[in-house]
């Protein structure tokens, strides 16, 4: 994977986990409500296009 691709894959994995740790906490201690439920979806969303962007960009397709 070339270095420009690995960044962008470890900051989207990065956006992912910190959007899914602070709505699933924060649905935990307060409650759901739907901004916390946007910001799991938002989360998950991200997270399968690091996931599907990093596995396009791996070095064994190579």
């Amino acid at each position: 994977m070339n270095p420009e691709a690995e960044r962008r894959c470890h900051l989207l994995i990065g956006i992912s986990l910190v959007l899914l740790t602070i709505g699933i906490g924060y649905d935990f201690l307060v409650g759901t409500e739907l901004a916390d439920f946007l910001v799991i979806i938002a989360g998950l969303f991200i997270g399968w296009v690091a996931f599907l962007y990093c596995l396009g960009n791996a070095a064994f397709w190579r």
